[in-house]
């Protein structure tokens, strides 16, 4: 397989991005895609405009694609613009500038309707389950509904075009890389079990671009104890198990 070298990273000032900006730089050569300025080098574009997006691409290996509203509380008219056009415009721009690999921040809300409490950012910790990659879609949100849409324009681009893509079901990341800072909260519950810790999440983002695949789907979580996801199928497609677990944070 062809070494990734040159990797862009769109919505590079968020949580993840950031981390990513980081932790893969001393492997390959990168290119933050931001909306705005920042206090870093960017290219500023917005993906839901199209005149924008054409050429952003040209002479890179990967994309990870990152730009988006990431509120599950997302309003219809920002997550059809910044989640659902923006992801066709940027597989648009994929294929005409022929990125051979884009890895995709799908959510872990794409099943959280099987374990929701009463908010996308609450659990119902009764509800002792480990879903697999397999089991039916039951998304919390329009958020979550415009990351399956990512999921599958991924495996249509994929089939008829080529691009190589690796989905990631990202849990929950939080810039102070502790689960401590929703202790005593609602969303404590939620995020003990779907934290995913700043070494994980670039350790899980470098294996999806070296990982010799088409098509593959991942759970990225820390190996948390109270975690509702079944990794084993990860482990075996993505190569990558988690060295974190968010109940070391409480004394667990």
């Amino acid at each position: 397989m062809t070494e990734i070298n040159k990797v862009g990273i769109t919505g590079a000032n968020g949580t993840v991005g950031r981390v990513l900006m980081e932790g893969l730089a001393d492997g390959y050569e990168l290119t933050a895609f931001t909306r705005r300025e920042v206090d870093f080098p960017s290219k500023i574009v917005h993906f839901d405009k199209a005149g924008e997006v054409a050429g952003a691409f040209a002479g890179l290996d990967a994309v990870i694609h990152l730009a988006a509203d990431p509120s599950p509380m997302a309003a219809w008219e920002q997550v059809r613009d910044h989640n659902l056009e923006a992801m066709y415009q940027v597989m648009e721009e994929c294929r005409r500038s022929q990125v051979r690999r884009i890895v995709f921040a799908s959510t872990n809300h794409t099943q959280h309707g099987n374990t929701i409490l009463t908010t996308p950012e609450t659990l119902d910790p009764a509800k002792k389950v480990r879903m697999k990659l397999g089991d039916r879609p039951n998304p919390d949100s329009l958020y979550a509904v415009s990351k399956l849409f990512g999921e599958n324009i991924g495996k249509l681009y994929s089939e008829r075009f080529g691009i190589e893509f690796v989905g990631l079901r990202i849990g929950w990341i939080v810039p102070e890389n502790t689960p401590l800072v929703m202790q005593g909260t609602p969303a404590e519950d939620y995020l003990r079990a779907m934290f995913l810790s700043h070494r994980d999440c670039v350790a899980a983002h470098r294996r999806a671009l070296e990982v010799e695949t088409k098509y593959t789907l991942a759970y990225v979580v820390s190996s948390n104890g109270r975690r509702v996801f079944d990794l084993e199928e990860t482990q075996a497609e993505l190569g990558w198990a988690p060295e974190d677990d968010a109940e070391t944070f409480f004394g667990g």
